[in-house]
């Protein structure tokens, strides 16, 4: 990991790596996956859940996204 912090950095070295870079580079959870015991999916963001977990594994993740464009709409994001 710190090898390719480095090198997008253009650092030959990973002891030069910023730490705020290291920070940043992780993004917040977006969905959680639960298997056990109710088997869904809980998007973090919208609070939307979908109860049948092989469904959005198997791509049907329409609602997921329709919530997330709504949600970014009721703030003012541009679509």
């Amino acid at each position: 990991m710190e090898l390719v912090i480095a090198m997008e950095q253009g650092i030959p070295e990973a002891g030069g790596i910023k730490r705020e870079a290291i920070a940043n580079m992780w993004k917040p959870e977006t969905r959680r996956y639960v298997f056990h015991p109710n088997r869904l999916v809980q998007d973090v963001r919208t609070g939307i859940q979908l109860p049948n977990l092989n469904s959005a594994l198997d791509g049907n993740i329409e609602p997921l996204i329709g919530a997330n464009i709504s949600m970014r709409q009721d703030l003012g994001f541009p679509n």
